[in-house]
């Protein structure tokens, strides 16, 4: 058995034979499982019927032709048990696939309402693909969604926006809710970039369900109940990881190497379903790292980043409102204002009025660049998870069949050994049994047979108790209980018959196994290298045109709050407050008092300084002066000097009224 890799459908290293592959896609390798895009000699030689005329149910370019191949590159130990897939994509398989690889835009131009012949309305998406056009409501894109998951069991399907909540329901009503304009644009947003998405992917892109969606005049119901949708298994794990829609053939009675139809279908419908979290005997550390890493991200993304961003949205929408009332007030008052002052006012209300548009512009772009990309991420880490958790699966597949086989090659070499033994006694028998007695050789056969009893009895307690992981034999083991003790040389060669056609059927399994945990390591390993380069780029992109909605933002603001600071310069000054000189005036301080026409001094205080200005004595500290004076009722102060001769005057005149009063001092 080849144990070489698969092929990498996304490997960025091209081969000398591989064809012309997409310009946005990476080259793929020269292998079956390589999606090919034409060359201008292989256009020629595969002509193409349009296909809008064509339904999906009646033989619309043929629907096992698909973008996803078998792994090739381990061929089985038995012919019978050779998986058939899909053949490799060669050209284009219709209109819409030559647009998608021209690098035609897609996009989502418009939402209405409508009945479209029934009673009740929905909203329906107008999709325009390059020049073409096609209408599809929101359950075509949900079934497209399932269809496509489905379909690549192992790849990362884009995720779309979830149905409306019960809660929705409940408050607005059905109808409304349905028919609410801002969950109509958010919805459009979410779906154009699920398309763009898919046609930007180098698998899904070539999708012939894919174009089928994109094609106007298809029914999409038909698409949807006929093959390859409608040969989906139940359960993907009994199903081919590249071919999931596989379907036993019927044999070719005319060709001599014919196989058998139903074995490689038996082989994986026979494999165990086992539990998402039935621990690894080998785990592979590579996948075990990614999955500690998703659930990470999950967590910060929904636990941590949306929630923080929900609250700063929040507080925004409060702040956007607190400005709307803010500024009807400054409005209103620059009524009751006349002139330059009015006019100022009314510039302040506008610019808050402007703070209060360009915050709800804000808002509404923060909805499109940061709320929404962080919930796609969100969901996107769902996503990768869940295939995570499908290829861990596949790998408890794989080494619970290797563990069945295993005990069953254990119990047919037990059996093969208890057979030898068997036949050399009764070889030994033979040849010497001519002079053994009757008595002699009836005892011996029955101790034979109590051994081999015994040892068939031991065989099956190691088998019970090995194989209880997988019950691919229980019906086996039912139906040769009762054989058992019967007759045990019968019983014996009729389990080793069973037992060996059980280890082909578990080596048929176990081929499929293998191949199926190969391709999907490999290509989901693949997937998440081109998801993980995506997402810087995506996130790189959120971080710039935050920037950008913040700039735009302050720019705006700026010019208005300039304009409302230049009409309040404008206002005159205060009335009550003079003018300042024209240059500065020099101050002058004078060492003696002056005296004024009235013979009173100047003095500032007990020092004897006063400080004079050009145009007199400095009023401001005689007033506070004379203020003193005047609360103690004491008169003004004197000069030391003027003080000294006003006392010896004031002595001689007491003499002399002492003097002429006859009645002596008063």
């Amino acid at each position: 058995m080849d144990s070489s890799s698969p092929p990498n459908p996304f490997s960025s290293s091209p081969s000398p034979s591989a064809p012309t592959s997409r310009p946005d896609s990476p080259v793929l390798p020269a292998s079956p499982s390589e999606i090919a895009s034409p060359t201008p000699s292989s256009l020629a030689n595969h002509p193409r019927k349009p296909s809008s005329l064509i339904s999906a149910a009646s033989g619309s370019p043929p629907p096992t032709h698909r973008a996803s191949f078998p792994d090739p590159s381990k061929e089985p130990k038995r012919g019978s048990s050779r998986l058939v897939g899909p053949q490799a994509k060669e050209g284009f398989c219709c209109e819409r696939d030559r647009q998608i690889h021209h690098g035609d835009e897609i996009s989502i131009v418009d939402a209405f309402k409508t009945t479209d012949g029934g009673k009740s309305t929905y909203i329906t998406y107008l999709i325009q693909l390059g020049s073409s056009t096609v209408r599809r409501r929101y359950s075509s894109f949900l079934s497209l969604h399932q269809a496509l998951t489905g379909l690549y069991p192992v790849l990362i399907i884009p995720p779309i926006p979830s149905k409306q909540s019960l809660t929705d329901y409940a408050v607005k009503g059905q109808s409304k809710a349905k028919e609410d304009a801002t969950v109509i644009a958010r919805r459009k947003r979410l779906l154009e970039d699920f398309l763009r998405r898919l046609v930007r992917h180098p698998i899904l892109g070539g999708e012939h369900i894919l174009h089928r969606f994109l094609e106007d005049g298809v029914s999409w119901s038909e698409v949807v109940h006929s093959p390859p949708i409608s040969l989906l298994p139940k359960n993907p794990l009994h199903a081919p990881s590249h071919n999931p829609t596989f379907q036993p053939s019927s044999p070719d009675a005319t060709s001599p190497t014919a196989e058998p139809p139903t074995t490689s279908y038996i082989a994986h419908h026979l494999l165990p379903t086992p539990s998402p979290s039935h621990p690894l005997r080998h785990p592979d550390q590579r996948f075990h790292d990614s999955e500690s890493f998703t659930e990470k991200f999950q967590t910060h993304f929904s636990g941590n980043m949306e929630k923080v961003n929900r609250r700063v949205v929040k507080r925004w929408g409060e702040r956007a409102t607190d400005l709307s009332e803010l500024g009807a007030v400054w409005n209103g008052f620059s009524l009751a204002e006349p002139g330059k002052l009015g006019l100022a006012i009314e510039k302040v209300g506008q610019a808050v009025d402007q703070e209060y548009l360009q915050t709800a512009a804000l808002l509404q772009a923060w909805e499109r660049t940061t709320t929404e990309p962080l919930h796609i991420y969100t969901q996107f880490a769902t996503l990768i998870r869940s295939r995570l958790s499908f290829r861990h699966q596949k790998h408890v597949q794989y080494e619970l069949v290797q563990e069945a086989l295993e005990t069953q090659k254990d119990k047919l070499e037990l059996l093969e050994n208890a057979e030898r033994e068997a036949r050399r006694l009764e070889d030994a028998l033979e040849r010497g049994g001519r002079g053994l007695g009757t008595g002699s050789m009836a005892e011996d056969e029955e101790q034979r047979r109590q051994r081999e009893i015994e040892r068939e009895r031991a065989e099956r307690t190691v088998s019970r108790a090995k194989g209880q992981g997988f019950g691919l034999f229980s019906a086996v083991k039912h139906s040769l209980s009762g054989m058992m003790d019967v007759d045990p040389e019968a019983t014996r060669r009729a389990n080793i018959g069973k037992t060996r056609d059980n280890i082909s059927q578990l080596e048929d399994s176990l081929q499929a196994s293998e191949q199926d945990l190969k391709y999907a390591s490999t290509t989901l390993q693949a997937d998440l290298d081109r998801f993980q380069r995506q997402k810087v780029a995506d996130l790189r992109l959120l971080a710039i045109q935050l920037a950008k909605v913040h700039k735009e933002w302050c720019r705006v603001n700026l010019e208005h709050w300039q304009a409302a600071q230049a009409a309040i310069r404008d206002i005159p000054p205060h009335p009550n407050q003079p003018p300042p000189p024209a240059q500065p005036v020099p101050t002058v301080t004078l060492d003696e008092p002056s005296a004024g026409p009235s013979g009173a001094s100047g003095a500032s205080g007990a020092s004897g300084r006063c400080e004079t200005t050009g145009t007199g004595m400095s009023m401001g500290g005689l007033r506070s002066e004379i203020e003193r004076v005047e609360a103690a009722n004491k008169p003004l102060p004197l000069p030391e000097h003027d003080r000294a001769l006003d006392e010896e005057e004031g002595k001689g005149k007491g003499k002399e009224r002492e003097e002429d009063n006859p009645l002596g001092p008063l």
